[in-house]
């Protein structure tokens, strides 16, 4: 069951940091504030702070010099954890025109595929976000998202037409997503998704089925089923993790 409490603190300010770190307000071989500024700027102890700290150097963005105190060590965009190519950004560097209409933004209660997969009680509250992503017009990719609604309420209200559903989980929402299975599969479309992507039956698409986890009291649990179908004749699949 997901727990609709605060996230932990050490969790956002590794969040604020990662995000400093990521606009370069600290560059490359720049020096952290010393713990003890870190306390006084983000109101929390010096365990808070460590366990913020150790997230970072986890990740690897920044290290620690003994004696003198915490550095960056890379400037690597990131968004919590892992990142995900943007569709959008995809498009563009393509130099395609992309666009999303918004089929379905429902809620459902989970039925037993779904409580196994995201780990909740048959018959809790779940999201059901489902969109159509096009380039130039012309339809590429059919998407649904499933996330128990108690994970982020308010995702519901976004403009998820023109925003990305990753970013205004890790970024506005702040929920750190720490891992992804990612399963890609070349498979026959179904008949509804062939009508939505405007090609024939059985015509072979890129099937992509990834679960995302977030972390919730130091426990690693499901966060967002994804289920995809990419036009395979006009659209190249590029995912970093």
């Amino acid at each position: 069951m997901f727990n609709t409490s605060r996230l932990p603190k050490y969790f956002q300010v590794a969040a604020q940091l990662r995000h400093k770190i990521s606009i370069g307000e600290f560059r490359q071989d720049d020096q952290l504030p010393t713990e003890e500024r870190l306390m006084q700027t983000f109101g929390v102890s010096r365990g808070t702070v460590r366990k913020a700290l150790g997230v970072l150097l986890d990740e690897g963005l920044v290290e620690s010099r003994q004696g003198l105190g915490t550095f960056v060590k890379t400037a690597v965009h990131t968004t919590n954890h892992f990142s995900l190519i943007s569709f959008n950004d995809e498009m563009r560097r393509q130099g395609r025109v992309p666009t999303t209409q918004l089929l379905q933004n429902e809620r459902l209660l989970a039925d037993t595929n779904l409580a196994d997969r995201l780990q909740i009680q048959i018959g809790d509250p779940v999201r059901h976000i489902e969109r159509l992503r096009l380039a130039d017009g012309e339809p590429v990719a059919h998407e649904h998202r499933y996330f128990a609604e108690a994970l982020c309420p308010d995702l519901a209200a976004a403009d998820l037409e023109n925003q990305s559903i990753h970013w205004l989980l890790t970024h506005q929402f702040q929920i750190p997503l720490v891992k992804v299975v990612h399963v890609v599969e070349r498979l026959p479309l179904s008949a509804e998704q062939a009508r939505l992507l405007e090609t024939a039956v059985n015509s072979i698409a890129f099937q992509v089925d990834r679960l995302s986890y977030t972390s919730q009291n130091e426990q690693t649990i499901p966060a967002v089923l994804f289920q995809a179908a990419y036009r395979a004749d006009n659209f190249y699949l590029h995912a970093k993790i």
